[in-house]
């Protein structure tokens, strides 16, 4: 027999103390048991459960299978405790888990048995009661969920109302974010105020959202779930502290929605509370010029109606002018009574006559939900005072012709009375005489210094003014050029005017038009009209062909071939030389 003498150090000590601990917790373990309890076994469907789930020893590794619970019941949050004492040698341990459970639904529930490796608890029967309004009513915390309408059409705003009321103090207050299908979903209105309901002060918390339905049948509104803690009065280290989880439903609906009335055209639905139309002009309708834009804007403001749910307004074509449509702008406003959209239509308009041009009424037809009938918005006819554009197709380059001096004229006499009163007047009067004798010394001086000018050469006109004319347009046909490569349409604009006023400077140039029409060229019209048309209108897909533009005014200033003299064309087919020869 062998006999073993171990030695009682300090080392041996602190090594048996180490795997007694161990073997403690291994044979705890290995009779460790896993319980459930809940701090309630009925309750009603807006309240909240308390479930322990405690494990006689301690959990060194993983957590309980708790994917069991959510079946019946939602897992609003989890937290873990653990604790291991010896006191007089009796040794205690265990692992509690303490959930928060939310009930899905009424009636009988069970809270599963919960497994953790070896070990599983037993399962409990919950009793869920759906919770009344009247019941509600009196409790410090309770919600209501109201409705404007039980019933819509297809498209009508439905105004959705849910309420908490607290007569305790509470924080991080939360809502479940809406979701419903087959709707458009939009929250309008977030309020708090104070109200007195049977002698007891509540803070009510106001939340208020515009559903649209976008199908016709039943529309299924959730109910949602207010969430918050119970402000507790206790204090630690200047903090308070957050007390119980409150847990609050609000009330699902169903709603019915209608189809539009078959006698109205899709197009013109648009139900709403009430629809209005406004208009703004750019300049006033009295000094209007052909060829010169003015801009017209009008705005449809529509209750009960999203921006983007306004139809576009359909303006009628006429040969007395040109309408170039801009991009819409939609807006939304809300507040407690919903939604307010807006939509602003912006048109450029070019007259293309003088006189008095007449724009039709514009309608836009509507689906009043109060009324449950359609109506008409309407902005009168308007009359546009278009005065002549102040154009002359005459070239300012092209000299006039100057009168020839000495020419032929005939002198207009009083015709005398007679022979006799004549010779009269002329034996009686010697101032008469001696005029007569002047005037007859002036036209000879005349004849001699006219004769004599005949004889002289011809001088040389001075070019200055021309060169420095033609230098001008060669920069301005280079700004042209530059802006038409790089696709600048707006500094291409402003170069073709420059370019206009500078070979029609006594036209006072404004427009495209008026360039257009002293030149005379149709094609060139065309592609101006392209080039507005791409200004007014960003969503146009007509483009004008900067190339050809190009070559188009090139050509307009270009010397004439085959002739030996510069020419500048201008609105006529054949222009007369600058210098006519002799």
């Amino acid at each position: 027999m062998i006999t073993m003498i171990v030695k009682n150090t300090p080392l041996n000590r602190i090594c048996a103390i180490a795997l007694a601990a161990i073997l403690a917790l291994i044979c705890s373990h290995s009779w460790a048991s896993l319980t459930a309890t809940a701090d309630r076994t009925v309750i009603d469907s807006n309240e909240t459960l308390q479930l322990l789930v405690r494990l006689d020893s301690q959990a060194l590794m993983g957590e309980p299978d708790f994917t069991v619970i959510e079946s019946n019941f939602e897992i609003l949050s989890t937290s873990r405790q653990q604790q291991y004492s010896r006191v007089n040698g009796q040794t205690q341990s265990f692992t509690d888990w303490n959930l928060l459970l939310a009930p899905k639904r009424t009636g009988q529930l069970l809270v599963p048995s919960i497994k953790y490796k070896k070990d599983i608890s037993n399962a409990i029967e919950i009793t869920v009661r759906k919770a009344s309004a009247a019941s509600a009513v009196g409790q410090p915390v309770y919600t209501e969920t109201l409705v404007d309408k039980s019933e819509v059409y297809i498209q009508e705003q439905l105004l959705l109302t849910h309420r908490l009321y607290t007569s305790v103090r509470l924080s991080d207050l939360g809502l479940d974010p809406l979701k419903v299908d087959d709707a458009l979903v939009q929250k309008v209105s977030e309020t708090q105020f104070q109200k007195n309901i049977a002698g007891k002060n509540y803070q009510v918390v106001e939340i208020i959202y515009a559903l649209f339905p976008q199908t016709s049948g039943k529309l299924q509104i959730p109910a949602l779930r207010f969430s918050a803690y119970e402000s507790s009065n206790n204090r630690y280290g200047g903090f308070s502290s957050r007390g119980n989880r409150i847990i609050r439903n609000t009330d699902a609906k169903t709603i019915d929605v209608m189809a539009k009335p078959a006698q109205i055209d899709i197009d013109n639905w648009m139900p709403a509370s009430s629809i209005g139309l406004t208009q703004q002009w750019s300049s006033p309708l009295d000094q209007l010029k052909v060829g010169e834009p003015i801009t017209r804007n009008i705005s449809i403001t529509a209750k009960g109606l999203t921006g983007a749910q306004i139809m576009p307004l359909t303006l009628g074509e006429s040969d007395d002018y040109k309408m170039y449509p801009d991009q819409p702008q939609l807006t939304d406003s809300a507040d407690a009574s919903g939604v307010t959209g807006i939509r602003r239509e912006s048109f450029a308009l070019v007259p293309n006559r003088p006189g008095k041009i007449r724009l039709p009424a514009v309608t836009l037809r509507w689906w009043d939900s109060r009324k449950q009938l359609m109506q008409t918005a309407q902005l009168d006819a308007v009359t546009l005072d278009v005065a002549a554009a102040e154009l002359s197709k005459v070239n300012p380059y092209i000299s006039a012709p100057t009168p020839t001096v000495g020419a032929n004229t005939q002198a207009t006499e009083t015709a005398p009375e007679g022979p006799k009163s004549l010779v009269a007047e002329l034996r009686s009067s010697l101032s008469l005489q001696l005029s007569l004798a002047a005037n007859g010394l002036l036209l000879m001086l005349l004849i001699f210094v006219w004769l004599r000018r005949s004889n002289a050469p011809t001088p040389q006109r001075d070019l200055s003014g021309l060169n420095s004319a033609r230098l001008e347009l060669k920069q301005l046909l280079t700004n042209i050029e530059r802006a038409a490569r790089k696709s600048d349409l707006t500094p291409l604009r402003d170069s073709i005017l420059a370019w206009g006023r500078c070979i029609f400077p006594q036209q006072k140039v404004k427009t495209l038009a008026e360039i257009a029409l002293l030149l005379d060229n149709p094609e060139l019209q065309q592609q101006f009209d392209l080039l507005d048309q791409a200004l007014y209108n960003s969503s146009s897909e007509q483009q004008p062909d900067l190339k050809l533009l190009v070559n188009l005014i090139r050509s307009a200033i270009v010397p004439k071939k085959g002739s030996n003299r510069e020419n500048i064309q201008s609105a006529q087919p054949e222009l007369k030389p600058l210098y006519p020869s002799s």
